[in-house]
């Protein structure tokens, strides 16, 4: 099994890395929105405050490098890798399934090498909401997430990958049950994500109703989870299937403006992050972090680590750009701030 999973990891990560796997029509929708320009902000640029606080750890921005990988050996580099130059950063790290480390111990150093060159950063394990569902060793799991040294864990919903996924198991039946129960007996947080086909409004109120307080809405506009596992078909009409699919998700700006009106929940943005512009505009529009996963793969393996600090730099400075171009010195000025940016039709009435 251990292997079946990771020849699978290997192939998902050679896919990102060396395909464009965006969506073609469906764009995250951050493009619907422009920023209110300030000319007289009052401020300094150095003035800017980016820093926050995220699962008790603090970060110098609000973002987070997506779970991607681990397992396999190349999986523990890109994790080695990633992890000091969020350390370096000081943003959020998180990791690709756990589901090996469960079943073998010769997979756990690939989550836990992240720790060991990271130890002040949130560090978030991440597990597939079937395994939750299939049955799990409470006491093996707990384990792991000591061992890697987690701070949360993201249970990752992607009904759909499944469905289309060559060895997938669509088994969705009773997985809210299984992560209300799991919220309430872990000793660490829970993140509920999706992969990249979005969170409605609807399921993330039956989350925050269950307990859920983080969600990362993972949504349509970046990697297209059903193009990546279309391309790992080798039955031509299992592929045409998928191909029905490679469109299919809700826009990121939508899941995100919807979910940040529940109140008490945290909203992570991600999924078509493409830009320094769109991650300003997603922790403008509420977002509590901003993440990424796929440019983070790609630049690590076309310029290693200097290239994945380099792409953190620029979302950054980006973001603290924004923020003086519209006046405001700290997140609390800026995030979920109606006044600062609004979708281009409110924009040209207002003109």
């Amino acid at each position: 099994m251990v292997a079946e999973i990771n020849n699978r990891k290997r192939e998902h990560l050679k896919i990102v890395a060396e395909n464009d796997t965006n969506y073609r029509s469906v764009r995250s929708g951050f493009e619907r929105y422009t920023f209110v320009h300030n000319a007289l902000p009052e401020i300094d640029l150095h003035d800017v405050e980016l820093n926050c606080q995220f699962l008790q750890r603090p970060l110098s921005f609000p973002f987070l490098i997506s779970p991607i990988s681990g397992g396999e050996e190349t999986g523990l580099k890109l994790n080695q890798a990633l992890a000091r130059v969020a350390q370096k950063m000081q943003v959020a790290l998180g990791l690709g399934s756990i589901r090996p480390a469960l079943v073998a111990d010769s997979a756990l150093s690939s989550y836990v090498v992240a720790r060991e060159v990271a130890p002040d950063i949130p560090i978030i394990a991440n597990l597939g909401a079937v395994q939750l569902v299939d049955g799990i060793d409470r006491k093996r799991l707990n384990s792991v997430l000591k061992s890697i040294g987690a701070d949360a864990l993201s249970v990752h919903l992607n009904p759909l990958q499944e469905a289309l996924q060559p060895e997938g198991v669509p088994r969705f039946r009773n997985v809210s049950a299984a992560i209300e129960i799991l919220k309430d007996t872990l000793p660490i947080p829970i993140i509920v994500k999706e992969v990249g086909f979005g969170l409605s409004f609807d399921v993330m109120r039956r989350l925050h109703k269950i307990g859920v307080k983080i969600i990362d809405i993972a949504g349509a506009g970046g990697t297209a989870w059903a193009r990546i596992e279309g391309r790992r078909h080798t039955q031509e009409n299992q592929e045409k299937i998928a191909a029905e699919f490679y469109e299919w998700g809700l826009p990121t700006a939508e899941c995100l403006v919807s979910g940040v009106q529940i109140e008490g929940l945290k909203v992570i943005a991600s999924g078509g992050v493409h830009s320094g512009m769109d991650y300003a505009k997603a922790i403008a529009l509420g977002a509590f972090l901003g993440a990424a996963a796929a440019p983070f793969v790609r630049v690590w393996y076309q310029q290693g680590e200097e290239g994945a600090e380099a792409l953190l730099t620029h979302y950054r400075e980006t973001l603290r750009i924004t923020m003086f171009g519209t006046g405001c010195r700290n997140l609390k000025a800026f995030r979920n701030n109606h006044k600062i940016i609004l979708e281009n039709e409110k924009l040209k009435r207002a003109e």
